[in-house]
């Protein structure tokens, strides 16, 4: 297909590292739709995993950064979750996870594609749409109201995303992405319907 164009983060040779990983972000960020619009499919997901570890990384260098700043807020609010290990597991293990996160939500996305006949093509497109929508992430850092909105920024560059790469309309990229979190919801809201429960009747 003409038009296709590889992410900056893909062709770090060309733009040099920083640049594309910049590059990359603020096109998710600011123009999801052209960029998942242009993305090719069929190139692996070695490089879309690669920066949602990345992006795992300096989430995480940059939280322990914010909360130096701040003089430690959250060890006066609890101390006993408060830790220098916190930030130490974060690095360690906030990639291992932003990639299992990666596989878990596309498998879901793309079961639901499946099942509402908006896949167009396989699984790694999902994948590179997830991967890719990381980069939402990074505005968690924002004080106070940073990680609501960058979840709910995330939802909206799935559905864009998907609609774009999948070429299915917005509105079965839209349940295939809210239906999970809906469910979830639900899942979250009656597990502590129960605990509230059970601690009345104690």
């Amino acid at each position: 297909m003409t038009g296709l164009q590889p992410p900056p983060w893909e062709e770090r040779d060309r733009y040099g590292a920083i640049n594309a990983l910049v590059l990359t972000i603020r096109l998710v960020l600011l123009e999801p739709s052209r960029f998942f619009g242009r993305m090719p499919v069929g190139l692996g997901l070695t490089q879309p995993v690669l920066f949602a570890m990345v992006l795992a990384l300096v989430g995480a260098v940059l939280d322990w950064m914010w909360g130096l700043a701040t003089g430690g807020l959250s060890g006066l609010v609890a101390p006993e979750i408060s830790s220098p290990l916190l930030g130490v597991g974060a690095l360690v293990f906030g990639p291992v996870i932003a990639v299992a996160m990666v596989f878990v939500r596309a498998g879901v996305f793309h079961l639901m594609l499946i099942l509402l006949d908006g896949r167009r093509l396989g699984f790694e497109a999902t994948a590179r749409v997830v991967a890719y929508g990381r980069a939402t992430r990074l505005l968690a850092v924002l004080p106070f109201c940073g990680g609501p909105i960058g979840l709910l920024w995330e939802l909206v560059v799935d559905v864009i995303g998907l609609s774009r790469v999948h070429g299915c309309e917005p509105w079965k990229a839209a349940v295939a992405v809210l239906a999970p979190a809906v469910v979830a919801l639900l899942l979250l809201a009656s597990g502590l319907a129960a605990i509230l429960g059970l601690s009345i009747l104690a």
